[in-house]
């Protein structure tokens, strides 16, 4: 899957989003970028996610608007209707297509793509990750695919014997756990808890035992999302997920400060690396700093160590071979979705990120800097017609 063409799904009016090494979506709440990333799981994953709902017990009665509604959510049975027009790569893609898959008889295909929902705090209750059948059966399908990943992940051994969770060694390279543990844990421990009747995430700060709810709102959003990336990035030699193309994060900043923020993007790098498509949605100028930074060093035909930099990491062999495999090889797309008068969405391509362009839309970065630049602006004028331009 290369292009992704969308007419009238939802708010969605018109879509024509190409999948790049990294994809960036932004744009306000409600303007359907979750629509597109849920879209793009069930146009890649239709048979795994109708046997998966099957095998927790649900049925759709052969009716298109439940199978919508089990799978999108409450209230999502009717986003597709007769105006609705899905290409890929310029081949059309109809309901009876979905639908064939859905009903197919027999074992389904592997996973393409690994979502990482927004709503991932809800995952963990109690400081251990909710089982599928937990949920109402018309909460999204996404959040209740991922609490059962990562619960069996914690299950088959990240969450068994007394090694803590983070840092684990083995588990992502040590210049990631320094960088997150610095930035997120503050040398805190997080570790299995198995004191009472039932196994529990918990903090060791100094000896003190934290409950999950007793975190930070930040370690609280980024706990689930670690447990995804130790899937994603095995402990082993393989480099990555063998069926797994694309990798979906939605909010990766919520509740994190900006150093926080960089480390995580420094991550989503490395999934790069080992092969990955990542696509984020984010509210973060930080995510779109970095992806304006890359694009320049590349345009510009600068030094790729430049990276090493703008992050802070220590020179060596395997920092270097990161840069020089980001910059070198990987291309970014950036997307607007850009709520019109009328309701509708029209997803604008971003992705020059250019500071001087005559497009509010890309020299504000879909918004993301409009605020800063009108205060800077104000402060300027400030400065220079209040007391402060006699001084």
């Amino acid at each position: 899957m290369k292009t992704v063409e969308i007419k009238n799904l939802a708010q969605i009016e018109s879509a024509t989003l190409e999948l790049a090494d990294m994809t960036i979506l932004t744009g306000p709440q409600a303007t359907g970028k979750s629509i597109f990333i849920q879209l793009l799981k069930l146009l890649e994953d239709a048979d795994n996610i109708a046997k998966s709902i099957k095998r927790y017990g649900y049925d759709w009665d052969h009716k298109w608007d439940q199978f919508l509604e089990l799978y999108f959510g409450e209230g999502m049975g009717n986003i597709w209707t007769k105006k609705t027009n899905i290409k890929i790569d310029e081949t059309g893609i109809d309901i009876k297509k979905i639908e064939n898959e859905i009903y197919k008889t027999g074992k389904p295909k592997k996973e393409k793509v690994f979502l990482i929902p927004a709503q991932r705090v809800l995952t963990l209750k109690s400081g251990w990750p909710r089982n599928f059948g937990d949920y109402e059966s018309t909460d999204p399908y996404i959040v209740k695919e991922f609490s059962e990943n990562i619960r069996r992940l914690m299950e088959a051994g990240v969450g068994k014997g007394e090694t803590p969770i983070f840092p684990q060694e083995g588990r992502l390279r040590s210049i990631f756990r320094d960088k997150i543990n610095q930035s997120i844990f503050n040398g805190a421990t997080v570790k299995l808890d198995k004191s009472g009747f039932r196994k529990r995430i918990i903090l060791d700060v100094k000896g003190s035992k934290l409950p999950f709810m007793a975190w930070s709102a930040g370690q609280r959003e980024f706990m689930p999302l670690l447990i995804g990336l130790y899937w994603l990035i095995p402990s082993s030699k393989t480099t990555k997920k063998e069926s797994i193309e694309y990798v979906v994060i939605e909010e990766a900043e919520m509740g994190l400060h900006p150093k926080a923020v960089t480390s995580l993007v420094l991550l989503f790098l490395e999934l790069m690396n080992r092969g990955y498509k990542v696509i984020l949605s984010t509210h973060s100028p930080i995510i779109l700093d970095v992806v304006w930074t890359i694009r320049t060093i590349q345009e510009c035909k600068a030094n790729p160590n430049l990276l090493l930099e703008l992050f802070k990491l220590p020179s060596n062999k395997d920092t270097k071979t990161l840069c020089e495999k980001i910059v070198n090889n990987k291309i970014f797309k950036s997307y607007y979705f850009n709520k019109q008068e009328n309701g509708k969405v029209v997803v604008h391509d971003i992705s020059t990120l250019d500071p001087g362009s005559e497009d509010s839309i890309v020299s504000g970065w879909g918004g993301l800097t409009e605020f800063s630049g009108t205060a800077g602006d104000i402060v300027s004028e400030a400065v220079n017609t209040g007391e402060c331009s006699e001084l």
